[in-house]
């Protein structure tokens, strides 16, 4: 329930997304980690378990801290923040790692290390620690909207969305949740609707092929939210980003999902952001172009994939919130 506690908390700083921001994003007013199956563990193997747990939490420690250190949408903070969504998803899938977390999800404690075999799985992600991927240097910043977002090559050429936000006055924010619908969606957007604001909400085909996907996100959009593309997996079946994928199957999942988007609520997508962040500006542009998503990023990554404490989660959030300028906030289900 820790999710309900902190969306009540920052209620107190939200605001509705405007008709004048919905202008600049070329829309109309009318039109932002997913509950993850527990996998058994194998064989019932206690102290694998308890090993896998600690490694991948001792790595998950590394990158809270870098992130929480390191300036947002620095190359630094990009692949720490990539990487630790991609840890909290597997701790998630291995279960049972209850306890071994306290430390970690309190904020306290000494830091982790990552280990070697850690770090081999986040290279065949990610491509972060292999050979240096050379880029002609003006290919490192791609626009994508003049004033809006570009592409920045970062990370041994890791291709990231970079999202400004010169359309939002001071003191306005857009709350995002990524990764649902979830089993808390039906309670955010229906306090969204209380408190007379709007969310996106980027959703994962996957947790919508149900019944129960299909109704979450038929309330979200009759609270008035929005309902964005995701992508179907996150981004593939195995969480890798979608450069792991060729462009044509790009294009076709996320033609997929924003189907099944305007099957259930009637009405055609107008978002998309991709997981992590992650994705060429060739496929990005024709999303744009081809598909009718406006690209959306980020300003802000509250961390929630960081910390399960919803008091530490607070504070960190409003930390952020009170620098200048206006946001748009990244968080999870």
């Amino acid at each position: 329930m820790y999710k309900k506690h902190f969306f009540l908390a920052a209620m107190a700083f939200a605001l509705p997304l405007t008709p004048v921001a919905a202008q600049e994003l070329r829309l109309p007013i009318e039109r932002s980690v997913a509950a993850v199956p527990v996998v058994p563990a194998a064989s019932a193997d206690l102290d694998s378990l308890k090993a896998d747990c600690k490694e991948l939490y001792s790595a998950l420690r590394v990158y809270s801290d870098n992130a929480l250190k390191t300036q947002q949408n620095s190359p630094e903070f990009m692949e720490a923040s990539a990487a630790g969504q991609y840890l909290r998803g597997k701790l998630e899938q291995l279960g049972g790692c209850a306890g071994i977390s306290d430390r970690v999800d309190a904020g306290g404690g000494q830091g982790g290390a990552v280990s070697s075999r850690v770090k081999r799985e986040l290279n065949e992600v990610f491509g972060f620690y292999g050979a240096p991927a050379h880029r002609p240097p003006e290919l490192r910043g791609v626009q994508v909207k003049a004033g809006y977002c570009q592409i920045n090559y970062v990370k041994n050429s890791v291709p990231f969305l970079v999202q400004y936000d010169g359309f939002l006055k001071k003191g306005e924010i857009i709350l995002t949740y990524d990764d649902g619908p979830g089993p808390f969606s039906g309670e955010v957007s229906a306090s969204m609707k209380e408190g007379g604001a709007q969310a996106l909400f980027f959703v994962l085909g996957r947790n919508m092929a149900g019944a129960a996907g299909k109704e979450r996100i038929k309330a979200e959009a009759a609270d008035g939210s929005f309902v964005g593309v995701h992508g179907y997996d996150h981004a593939t079946v195995n969480d890798r980003p979608f450069t792991a994928y060729s462009q044509e199957k790009v294009i076709s999942q996320l033609r997929q999902v924003a189907g099944m988007i305007s099957g259930v609520t009637g009405k055609k997508p107008g978002f998309f952001r991709p997981p992590y962040g992650i994705i060429s500006p060739d496929a990005l542009k024709i999303a744009a172009s081809e598909l009718g998503l406006v690209p959306l990023g980020w300003t802000i990554d509250t961390l929630d994939w960081s910390t399960k404490d919803p008091e530490t989660l607070f504070q960190n959030t409003i930390a952020m919130i009170k620098q200048p300028a206006g946001y748009r906030l990244l968080q999870h289900f």
